[in-house]
């Protein structure tokens, strides 16, 4: 009988996935994202000086922090208020630290956690990512795509 895969097979290392530090600019952070969009990333993990994981930054909150009232605006002023926004220049909050933008994380999986183990915290807590740790240190992601892909992959063959 075929066996699911442990975290240590299916996780994203740290090396593979987007990750900056506190003090880095919410500019910076779209960048980097930006950049990572051939690989489907879609969160950058934060980090402290000690590499230390304090929190996550994704897109949606990305696109709220540099419109902060985006979300309460009537769907017909969305394009005028981005077209006059991006036209004056008056993207402050891009200079801002992620620090100032950034969701506290503090769900962390084992490196020699089950992938079940990993699935059952993302439902309970409605994520889609996990940070991975071996000993004391950050050493990637899991993602909730590939525990599914897995998980379906371990139904099918039946």
């Amino acid at each position: 009988m075929a066996k699911i895969k442990n975290l240590k097979e299916l996780m994203i290392p740290i090396t593979d996935y987007p990750h900056m530090p506190y003090w880095a600019t919410l500019e910076e952070a779209v960048v980097l994202l930006n950049f990572s969009y051939e690989t489907a990333h879609d969160t950058i993990l934060v980090f402290d000086e000690s590499y230390g994981l304090i929190g996550v930054l994704d897109q949606k909150e990305m696109l709220r922090d540099i419109h902060p009232g985006f979300s309460k605006l009537s769907t017909k002023k969305v394009s005028d208020e981005w077209e006059k926004l991006i036209s004056t220049h008056n993207l402050d909050q891009l200079k801002k630290p992620i620090k100032d933008f950034i969701t506290p994380f503090n769900i962390i999986v084992d490196i020699e956690d089950h992938v079940l183990t990993a699935a059952h915290l993302m439902l309970k807590h409605n994520i889609d990512l996990l940070p991975v740790k071996e000993s004391e240190n950050v050493a990637g992601a899991v993602k909730m795509r590939d525990i599914f892909h897995e998980i379906a992959a371990f139904i099918l063959r039946f």
